[in-house]
């Protein structure tokens, strides 16, 4: 049993990573065959107002998904049915299917707004766009990369040892924003050496989801920390970096 947990953990972890890094290559239109302006063979094909409709519904499924799944209470009842050790794993695992599921049946709309292909301005934006998401992978190793994509649980389920007790940091780029994982994503997503109408609108849905999403992880930081978050809070910005002078360091939850 703990020895499958493991086993069951790795492999979520490996179809989670996988089905970032896709969805990371299809934003950008890079390698991948399917990507934000290439439809697969499942992709419905729309006029332009319903393909619009049809990948806002998408977009908020998906962030549903992941905002149901993350909730505290979700979590209470889920883990009556599915064991602590993998409820992360089989969290990700949901995750990765989710995001497998709204590349797939994307529809594209490649009418162009800007395109800088061919000008240096291409090579910053494209640098910008994997810089930005540098950030986040940097982010997640800042507060444990393992336990937030839940390996770390099943690897002290399998040897019987018990979870260190959590403590509240601000390592590095936690002293600077709140939730750089998000503001690595957002740099990402609004650094594009060709923007089409269907890029517009999978920034534009993304972006709502995450000023949204970050909203509501702000209250269970609130609800899980009280005063010492609150405090954080006041100093620290929650995306957009301010360099004005030296901010007190206060703890900041890791994780969701």
């Amino acid at each position: 049993m703990r020895l499958l947990a493991m086993i069951y953990s790795v492999i979520c972890y490996v179809l989670a990573v996988t089905s970032l890094m896709a969805l990371i290559l299809f934003i950008e239109g890079l390698v991948v065959p399917v990507t934000i302006n290439e439809a697969s063979v499942v992709s419905p094909q729309l006029p332009v107002l319903p393909a619009i409709l049809a990948n806002v519904v998408l977009v908020v499924f998906w962030g549903l998904q992941h905002s149901v799944m993350a909730d505290p209470r979700f979590k209470s009842w889920w883990t009556r049915f599915v064991h602590p050790a993998i409820e992360r794993s089989t969290f990700i695992l949901v995750t990765a299917f989710s995001t497998t599921g709204l590349m797939l049946f994307w529809s594209p709309i490649p009418i162009t707004i800007w395109d800088t292909s061919g000008t240096p301005w291409a090579l910053v934006l494209c640098a910008g766009y994997f810089f930005g998401w540098t950030i986040t992978f940097i982010a997640t190793f800042l507060i444990n990369h393992f336990h937030l994509f839940g390996l770390e649980q099943a690897y002290r389920f399998m040897n019987e040892t018990q979870s260190k007790k959590a403590t509240f940091v601000t390592p590095l780029l936690y002293r600077i924003v709140r939730h750089p994982m998000m503001t690595g994503i957002l740099i990402s997503l609004w650094c594009v050496p060709h923007m089409t109408v269907g890029r517009l609108v999978f920034n534009l849905a993304m972006t709502a989801y995450i000023l949204i999403g970050t909203r509501h992880e702000e209250e269970t930081l609130l609800d899980e920390l009280g005063e010492d978050y609150e405090a954080y809070r006041r100093t620290t910005p929650m995306l957009l970096p301010r360099f004005k002078g030296r901010k007190p360091r206060f703890p900041v939850a890791a994780g969701q």
